[in-house]
């Protein structure tokens, strides 16, 4: 086939944008949107194409060959199943699930009709993430000693408002939301996570659901990583802030990462590496050299992510992230908000 049949369930945020993104994919065509909500009749109807108020209608009418599950994160297994059951390959915005339990259902599903699964990280497509992860896993800094991330943009009221207002409560604040992109991309860059300790706050917003919180993290290969989390604090300190990879979120220059080896350090999105260039003259003592990393960001993340997914319905390319690594990252960020609401640590099983 030349093309790809993706159906679309979900026409929020992220859906509006998966579906405007699709316009300029050649390997997929957006054959079908469907969503609960009638208003968006008239946008499948600018995109010329067929609306559906029942997923279920869609699935049974539509020669699919896949569905983008973009609907409140509580649906996503109900949903994902009922087409995996009828073959449609599946990509799935994160989380995977609300549960590892949901996760595990959703995956079996998939395994035992035989379609594929792919997680809608798609920070994992964008050039900057790609050419970090090839510095650090390919030890450019020398031993990994460590990484800090912050994550801190003010929501608006209106973000909690009206059919939002599911986000005032546990599941809906920016450790679920927000943070759990940027485990992903720590696991992604750095390596797996075995321990973790949260300390997490609501007393800005005074919402049921954290509002700010700070994140100690161990990996496997022994670095250590810190993380501070926060949706209430005007701030460009955050990947969006710092990359524009989101269009919907004001754009500023800074570093929202920083990753920290034994021969040398690197800022992110900036790409500035920290090194000293003599060997004789190692220590805080002697000047630092500072040296930018070329990145050239040929395609829109979201755009590489769909052709990506494209190869993974022909077989020609695994998941980048399938369904079983999108759970690791879910028990990660579940393992944070435990956590948070213990004042414990968390320790997690080996993910080989």
């Amino acid at each position: 086939m030349a093309t790809v049949k993706l159906g679309l369930i979900g026409m929020g945020l992220i859906g509006r944008a998966h579906a405007k993104t699709l316009q300029t994919v050649g390997e997929c065509e957006l054959a079908a949107i469907s969503d609960i909500d009638e208003c968006y009749r008239g946008d499948a109807a600018a995109l010329g194409v067929p609306y559906y108020q029942d997923h279920r209608e869609m699935i049974e009418r539509q020669h699919l060959h896949a569905v983008i599950v973009a609907t409140p994160n509580h649906l996503h297994v109900p949903i994902g199943i009922a087409c995996a059951v009828r073959g449609l390959h599946l990509l799935v915005e994160k989380p995977i699930a609300p549960s590892l339990a949901e996760a595990d259902q959703l995956i079996a599903a998939a395994r035992q009709n035989k379609v594929q699964i792919l997680v809608g990280h798609q920070r994992r497509f964008n050039a900057l993430v790609e050419r970090t992860r090839d510095i650090v896993r390919g030890g450019e800094l020398g031993r990994l000693v460590g990484a800090t991330i912050t994550w801190a943009l003010l929501k608006p009221p209106q973000y909690f408002e009206g059919p939002f207002a599911w986000r005032k409560n546990k599941g809906g604040g920016p450790i679920l939301i927000n943070l759990i992109h940027e485990i992903d991309n720590l696991r992604y860059i750095c390596g797996e996570i075995d321990e973790v300790f949260a300390i997490a706050s609501n007393r800005v917003r005074n919402f049921p659901v954290e509002d700010t919180a700070g994140v100690t993290l161990r990996f496997e290969n022994g670095a250590v990583g810190s993380v501070f989390v926060s949706d209430c604090a005007p701030s460009v300190s955050a990947y969006e802030g710092t990359t524009g990879e989101n269009p919907l979120v004001y754009h500023d220059f800074g570093n929202c990462y920083h990753f920290y080896g034994t021969e040398a350090s690197l800022s992110f999105p900036q790409m500035k590496k920290l090194f000293y260039s003599d060997p004789a003259k190692l220590g805080w003592h002697y000047p630092i050299t500072e040296q930018g990393v070329k990145v050239v960001q040929e395609d829109d993340p979201y755009a590489k992510e769909f052709r990506h997914f494209a190869k993974v319905i022909l077989g020609e390319e695994p998941a980048r992230i399938s369904g079983e690594d999108g759970r690791r990252t879910l028990e990660v960020t579940l393992a944070i908000q435990r956590s948070g609401e213990t004042g414990q640590p968390v320790r997690l099983g080996s993910a080989s």
